[in-house]
């Protein structure tokens, strides 16, 4: 069973809309002028569903893989493979960062101070590119 019609397995057509509805949740986190609390709240919450779906989904599927990936290095689904992971990694890393010290400012009723709007920017430029190269990776495995 397919959701689009493509020749994905169904777990990989439900993690689309799982990243689907995460990205608009960081758009919405970066656009919305809220309190800070509510910006680290929904920043978290999308980080921590990233984690989860890249231990449970993505991961799994990056090792049954990696032999045709290591057999195939310059070929396009690699090349979109590997940049994906790349930002993926550096953008989970980065958002569980905050995360972690948006927890214990809050907890301690401390000031948030969880990264500068520099940081949070380059972070988000990071977390789009590894939504483009993963919208990619699937469009180029199970569409084109």
């Amino acid at each position: 069973m397919v959701l689009f019609g493509t020749t994905s397995e169904l777990i990989f057509d439900i993690n689309l809309i799982i990243q689907i509805v995460l990205i608009i949740l960081l758009i919405i986190g970066y656009t919305q002028k809220r309190t800070w609390k509510y910006h680290g709240t929904i920043m978290g919450v999308g980080t921590l569903a990233m984690l989860f779906t890249v231990e449970l989904i993505m991961a799994p599927s990056l090792v049954a893989n990696w032999a045709a990936i290591a057999l195939f290095p310059t070929s396009p689904g690699s090349m979109f493979t590997m940049i994906h992971v790349l930002f993926g990694t550096i953008a989970l890393v980065i958002g569980l960062i905050f995360t972690i010290r948006f927890l214990y400012f809050a907890l301690r009723k401390k000031p948030l101070t969880c990264g500068t709007r520099t940081q949070m920017r380059i972070q988000f430029a990071i977390w789009i590119l590894a939504f483009i190269f993963g919208l990619s990776f699937y469009l180029y495995f199970y569409v084109i």
